[in-house]
């Protein structure tokens, strides 16, 4: 899958899904970068839903517009980040919910683009990506990723209100970024390493719900970058990687 993104004033932002076709009993997520295409640039470091500086906008069948949010509002600084010419800034971003309500309430087509604030006065968009949710194979977990509790437990990495049976079940999901999503909740450190030896969905999971800069430091995620691929680390800690484009946009 190719995904070329916008350019603008030498920056460009691109959007990735991690899967084109995602069940209702799995947790959905997205990658988005913003690279210097045209020499040095300095943008925002907040790629981040928490913070605000980064939009992601979901249309649905029935063309409904619906932006994907934290369930809390954000207090933050500015941050600011260099990039030389040829890098890029990477994150994961969780596309879980609209406040606390599901982003994606029934199955179907979704379209889903990212506009990223990246300097005042100016916000880049993305490419446009085509998302489809199909019925899950586990009604149970799919009522419980609509469950308030649930989404706000997994967005807030840690247990809400009458989650915890919830995030049991889908600790042991067999789609390892939503296990991931839901152990990272339950504070299973030792599990979360073990499984991201084996499948590098495990520390994007954890990127995109523990975003460096907006969270803070966090003992998992620092378990977790020790043991991460190059650009999996880039979005654990927020630093900016070179940008070889083809390897970054393709399957």
């Amino acid at each position: 899958m190719r995904s070329d993104g916008q350019s603008s004033g030498g920056l460009e932002l691109r959007l990735r899904l991690a899967a084109d076709t995602v069940p209702l009993d799995r947790v959905a997520f997205a990658e988005v970068e913003v690279a210097a295409v045209d020499g040095a640039a300095t943008v925002s470091a907040r790629l981040n839903l928490i913070e605000g500086d980064l939009e992601v906008e979901v249309t649905g069948p029935d063309r409904r517009v619906a932006r994907a949010t934290w369930p809390w509002p954000a207090d933050s600084a500015p941050r600011s980040v260099e990039l030389a010419a040829g890098e890029r800034l990477v994150a994961g971003v969780p596309l879980v919910s609209e406040g606390s309500e599901p982003l994606f309430p029934v199955t179907g087509r979704y379209e889903v683009v990212a506009r990223f604030a990246a300097r005042p006065g100016e916000t880049l968009t993305s490419n446009t990506t085509v998302l489809v949710r199909t019925a899950g194979a586990d009604a149970a977990l799919a009522a419980d990723l609509r469950d308030r509790d649930v989404v706000q437990s997994l967005l807030g990495a840690g247990v809400i209100g009458a989650a915890e049976p919830a995030l049991e079940r889908l600790a042991e999901s067999e789609d390892a970024g939503t296990a991931a999503a839901a152990r990272l909740a339950l504070s299973r450190t030792d599990a979360l390493q073990t499984a991201a030896d084996a499948d590098p969905a495990v520390s994007r999971a954890v990127a995109a719900l523990l975003p460096p800069g907006a969270t803070g430091n966090d003992e998992r995620r620092e378990a977790i970058t020790s043991r991460a691929a190059p650009r999996d680390v880039a979005m654990l800690s927020g630093r900016p990687i070179e940008d070889r484009t083809d390897a970054a946009v393709e399957d």
